[in-house]
């Protein structure tokens, strides 16, 4: 969500007495605000892979803007879809809107960290004065990170392939990618003190999938509905991580943080000062400096689970697409193309008309949406041969929970 500033000084009574005003709400909307706490006083940005050995040549989508010029995608429309629609605020005359700055960033390559059938897909929803600039260096940062993280762990532990890692070891070189992309911003000569970015990134490799995510940008898949009923359902792949959620908000406040909960005026926030200043709608993003010392940080909470026959979308956007959709209405919508492309189109689009119904034609987040299908990416592999000889049979073991062994829907 784009990052902007209240007006300084409103205090929780002005508020009430604002009542339920159009700015007034859109204010509420912003992921970083000013003012008092409540109840107080490019397409070869992403380098190649570092592995001499990968022979399929690497192809990069960027998010493009919904409207703009048409270039060669690198996918087939069936296969991959993404798009981006820049937000839209009210202008200086009533009655009149002007087209913001688009701060998110989204992405899609393959092959990646020297193996030809990895895919990693990414959003990144930039916030702040200068949130495009911090979404624009990371989209290239963190994929370059984590595929030299990635390679340096399979070199280390003398494995031939990045597709042999553990789900333990992928995991880790995603929290690494976060956290180094955070401290390299930090010493770059991008602003980042008050400007930020969620990130979510979703790593397909080896019949896994792995993600990470620090903000309230989402993961989902559309997997096929059981016992033969048509249509998909949503399972989600990475939860918000919102200031007032029980453990983030113990988190942030043992690190002496003002939190405070979402109302009627608002999304819960953690504070710069315990009497207002800046107010950040999630507890994890990478930038965001001036809240770094009170426990805001870029590690991201990261998971991973078996890639299922049953999995026919991968989705993932920023919370312009999950401010007024739910995830199921989602990927219903996803599912009723047959090309990834025209669901991304049609999602950015149905997500802007949501914007339209509940805020008016002149006030839009920015909304950017990565959309997969799955079988098409990575078809299903047929199950093995019977034994040509009878095989004694063993018990059964318990089933597992272990992640190792867990899908999606677990």
């Amino acid at each position: 969500m784009d990052l902007q500033f209240q007006e300084p000084g409103s205090s929780r009574e002005q508020e009430q007495q604002a009542g339920e005003g159009a700015d007034n709400f859109r204010a509420r909307r912003l992921s970083l605000a000013k003012g008092n706490v409540p109840g107080g006083s490019s397409s070869d940005s992403i380098s190649s892979p570092a592995n001499p050995a990968a022979r399929r040549q690497r192809r990069l989508s960027m998010s493009p803007e919904m409207g703009a010029k048409a270039v060669a995608a690198p996918f087939p429309p069936e296969v991959v879809g993404t798009y981006s629609c820049h937000g839209v605020e009210p202008g200086r005359s009533a009655g009149e809107m002007m087209a913001k700055i688009n701060q998110d960033r989204g992405c899609v390559v393959t092959p990646f960290a020297g193996d030809e059938t990895a895919l990693l897909a990414c959003v990144f929803d930039g916030h702040g004065p200068q949130g495009e600039q911090v979404s624009e260096y990371i989209v290239a940062e963190v994929p370059k990170l984590l595929e030299e993280s990635l390679l340096e762990r399979a070199k280390a532990a003398g494995l031939s392939s990045t597709a042999l890692l553990s789900d333990e070891a992928v995991e880790a070189a995603l929290s690494h990618a976060f956290v180094t992309a955070d401290i390299n911003l930090r010493e770059s000569k991008v602003p980042s003190y008050k400007s930020g970015t969620t990130a979510v990134v979703a790593l397909v490799r080896a019949g896994r999938i792995h993600t990470a995510n620090a903000g309230d940008s989402r993961a989902v898949i559309g997997q096929a509905s059981e016992r033969g009923a048509s249509g998909v359902r949503a399972v989600a792949l990475t939860e918000d991580q919102k200031p007032d959620s029980a453990d983030e908000m113990a988190r942030l406040r043992a690190a002496g943080a003002t939190v405070t909960a979402a109302s009627k005026f608002g999304p819960g926030r953690v504070w710069s000062s315990p009497t207002g200043g800046c107010g950040l709608a999630m507890s994890r993003s990478i930038g965001d400096d001036i809240f770094t010392r009170i426990g805001v940080c870029a590690t991201p909470v990261t998971s991973s689970c078996a890639l299922l026959p049953s999995h026919k979308w991968l989705v993932l956007a920023s919370d312009g697409v999950w401010e007024f959709l739910e995830t199921e209405r989602v990927v219903t919508l996803v599912e009723l193309h047959e090309h990834a492309s025209d669901s991304a189109m049609q999602l950015v689009q149905l997500a802007a008309r949501a914007w339209a119904v509940e805020e008016g034609d002149d006030y839009r987040d920015d909304i950017t949406a990565v959309v997969l299908q799955i079988p098409l990416l990575f078809p299903p592999r047929p199950p093995p041969s019977p034994p040509a000889t009878p095989q004694a049979t063993a018990t059964p073991a318990a089933n597992s929970k272990g992640r190792q062994t867990a899908g999606c829907d677990d």
